[in-house]
């Protein structure tokens, strides 16, 4: 508990402080009415009997009468009054041994202050918030700070007295501690303000007992001796019993070490009757203490009873208030969801409206969409006859030009035009095929029995050309557990490893292509994986997502390199169509995988594939060709000369009809093995002249169409044809077609010499 002398020196500056800046405040206001001017005054005379009540020991006086001073000065807006009321209520409550109460009072004291900002006022709460931390062990650092900020305050106020309290109580706090290092650096400091001619006795004499019992401690006996002379006839002037105790104790303990045991009991003497006076006011000090405790617990308790009726009083008045804030904000509720039900259904109403509205320009928007589609689908289909029609003459003429033409000068020239055709029909081709997927068209799906070494014969042969170009070698590895007839969307799966193929064959040269299939799963359906690893340029890995971009390739320098760079984005939209996906393996300079997966059916009693004894598609012999009789039904001029002198090369008997009607009496009336009918003529076209042949003769017919096959297939079927060929067509696939259809041609059960060759 802080000691009764501590509190005088604080009590006392502060009370001094308080009234000086209310005189200061007083001057500054002079349009302050006389009302105010007593009620300051009133409020001055009321902190002075605070501290006189404290002085006197009326502790339970000076609590009361702080409590009223802080109902008024509150009132008044006093910060300053309200300020050192709290400050002398929290010694009231720490004299009280009540330190809880005592510190909610010192921060009450130092909230005022700093409303103030007043800097002396804010130093004199730091050091009234320090004598409560310091006392716990916990808090201790704290209460140092607190010291510490009113000391740097003071410093910068030079206030000398507030700076001479602060580090004597610091001092002491050290020195009981035994922290010497900190203890002689303040008291360093407490000297340079102690010994100021300005201050009070009392300040220095208990500088000088501090000051001597640190001598003693550190056994320097003739300088506590000269110290302790000096604090005795301080007191002794002064008649301050409570320091000169103190004196006269240190010096008889002096003079004991020093053996000067005559003087030693002279100051005992001395030191005893003082004590006696001093034991008795301590001792009614006391009892005034423990007296004013019980009256404070009972004050106390009825300040309690009438703060719990004020909140019971409170608490009904908040109750009622809170009730009718609830039936206003009821009743604001129900008008605003009245008003809002009002407002959504008028919006609702709008809204619909305006839904409907962009409901019936949405189906306008859709079926204008459907139309331009349909538009854009005629558009390429259009495009894609009147280019083949075209380029049917030019890659057929090219073919016969070069079987014809062994000039090495000229060679160049008509292989070059060769590539360039079938250049220009793979890209329609191509852009042909994605705009089949994008129009949503439905992909091909023939659902038909075929066998996968018969189809990968067919795909490899149609490369024969690029591959002698490149110097390149292809090989095909089977599984041995590969079914030799399967059910699917041969057609498909046919379109995605040419892409393939022709992607590998494209970017390799004097390399090996591998084309690797395996069986993955068996069960009721196969699951295949087909595997087209080349040896050619490779592709970055930064590229590869790239490559299955629209019109996107792989970095090349080559010409052989160009394309339309469609090739491998069909493959991607082909396979996402059925549910898989293809996969890059790849490294630069050391060549790439693809891979996919399909699902196919296994045909009953399917044995699997023997690759000694697996027959693939028939190959026929041309010679069978030599004499036969074929009409050839075409309107374009061009086409005609083409199409009879790839015939007429293998001795062929070729007659032209230039339109349906003329090749429906020209059957009728000549004698003919087979018809290659074009489908678009004027006059009579294809399908109706097919139709009508259908009822007087069944002579094989075939469709030459430069239309988009699958727009034409369902019509060229149904209406009596046997097999199709698309323009501009493969010379050895138009040779085989006629050759299976003409009658009593008989076909080869074996492979050729040169696919064998090139499978191994």
């Amino acid at each position: 508990m802080i000691r009764n002398c501590t509190f005088s020196l604080i009590a006392l500056f502060t009370l001094s402080i308080c009234l000086g800046q209310q005189k200061e405040d007083t001057k500054n206001v002079n349009d302050s009415s006389t009302e105010q001017q007593e009620q300051q005054e009133q409020l001055r005379a009321m902190i002075i009997d605070s501290y006189r009540l404290f002085d006197e020991g009326k502790f339970r006086e000076s609590l009361q009468n702080n409590i009223n001073t802080i109902k008024k000065a509150e009132e008044a807006g006093d910060f300053v009054i309200a300020h050192a009321a709290y400050s002398y209520l929290g010694y009231d409550r720490l004299i009280l041994e009540d330190t809880v109460s005592a510190l909610k009072a010192f921060k009450k004291s130092y909230y005022y202050a700093t409303k103030t900002r007043k800097t002396d006022l804010i130093a004199d709460s730091y050091g009234d918030l320090a004598a409560v931390y310091i006392q716990n062990p916990k808090t201790y650092n704290k209460g140092i700070r607190f010291i510490e900020n009113a000391l740097e305050m003071y410093q910068t106020e030079g206030n000398l007295i507030g700076l001479q309290n602060s580090y004597y109580e610091l001092a002491t706090i050290l020195f009981k501690r035994d922290d010497k290092e900190q203890f002689k650096q303040t008291l360093d400091s407490l000297t340079k303000y102690s010994l100021n001619s300005s201050l009070d006795e009392r300040n220095k004499t208990l500088y000088h007992n501090l000051k001597a019992e640190s001598h003693l401690k550190d056994n320097k006996i003739d300088d506590a001796i000269a110290v302790l002379i000096e604090a005795i006839d301080l007191g002794e002037a002064d008649n301050r019993n409570d320091e000169l105790e103190k004196s006269y104790r240190l010096y008889a303990r002096a003079l004991r070490s020093k053996e000067n045991y005559i003087l030693a009991y002279e100051m005992l003497s001395k030191y005893d009757s003082i004590y006696q006076i001093n034991q008795k006011e301590r001792s009614l000090s006391e009892s005034k203490r423990i007296a004013a405790k019980f009256q404070v617990d009972e004050v106390q308790k009825d300040l309690d009873q009438a703060q719990l009726k004020t909140d019971l009083q409170a608490q009904k008045v908040q109750q009622r208030t809170l009730l009718n804030y609830m039936l206003i904000g009821v009743i604001v509720i129900g008008c605003a969801f009245i008003v809002s039900l009002i407002y959504i259904a008028r919006k609702r109403k709008v809204f619909i409206e305006s839904l409907e509205f962009k409901n019936i320009q949405v189906e306008k928007a859709k079926k204008e969409a459907e139309r331009l589609s349909q538009v854009k689908s005629s558009f390429f289909s259009t495009v894609s006859h009147e280019l083949r029609t075209p380029l049917y003459g030019v890659i057929g003429l090219t073919s016969i030009l070069l079987e014809k033409n062994k000039d090495d000068e000229n060679l160049q020239d008509l292989e070059s035009l060769k590539f360039s055709a079938d250049y220009l029909l793979a890209l329609v081709n191509d852009v042909l095929q994605l705009n089949k997927i994008d129009s949503s068209k439905e992909l091909d799906n023939n659902n038909e029995v075929f066998s996968i070494a018969s189809l990968m014969e067919n795909i490899i042969s149609s490369f024969e050309y690029i591959r002698v170009q490149n110097n390149n070698e292809i090989k095909v590895k089977y599984d041995s557990k590969l079914p030799q007839l399967i059910k699917g969307n041969s057609i498909l799966l046919s379109q995605v490893l040419m892409n393939l193929l022709g992607n590998a064959c494209k970017f390799t040269e004097d390399g090996t292509i591998f084309i690797e299939i395996k069986v993955i799963k068996v069960d009721e359906a196969i699951t295949l994986e087909f595997f087209i690893t080349d040896t050619g340029q490779g592709i970055a890995e930064n590229k590869i997502n790239q490559i299955f971009e629209e019109f996107a390739q792989g970095e090349s320098k080559n010409f052989s390199y160009q394309g339309t760079g469609l090739g491998l984005a069909i493959v991607k939209r082909l396979l996402h169509s059925t549910g898989s996906e293809i996969r890059v393996e790849s490294e630069v300079g050391k060549g790439s995988t693809f891979s996919f997966q399909m699902n196919f059916e296994v045909v009953e009693n399917s044995k699997p594939y023997d690759a000694q004894n697996e027959h693939t598609s028939l190959i026929y012999d041309i010679q069978k060709l030599d004499g036969c009789k074929i009409l050839v039904v075409e309107d374009n001029k061009i086409n005609q000369m083409v199409t009879r002198k790839i015939l007429e090369k293998d001795n062929v008997h070729c007659k032209v009809a230039e339109n349906g009607l003329i090749a429906v009496e020209m059957i009728r009336t000549g004698q003919y093995e087979l018809v290659l009918m074009d489908v678009n003529m004027p006059v009579m076209d294809g399908l109706e002249a097919t139709r009508e042949i259908r009822t007087f003769s069944k002579i094989p017919i075939i469709a030459l169409t430069a239309v988009e096959l699958e727009e034409m297939r369902e019509q060229i079927y149904s209406c009596g044809m046997d097999d199709i060929i698309v323009k501009p067509y493969d010379i050895r696939s138009f040779q085989q077609t006629i050759m299976r259809h003409l009658p009593g041609v008989e076909s080869s059960l074996s492979r050729s010499t040169e696919f064998q060759n090139r499978i191994k």
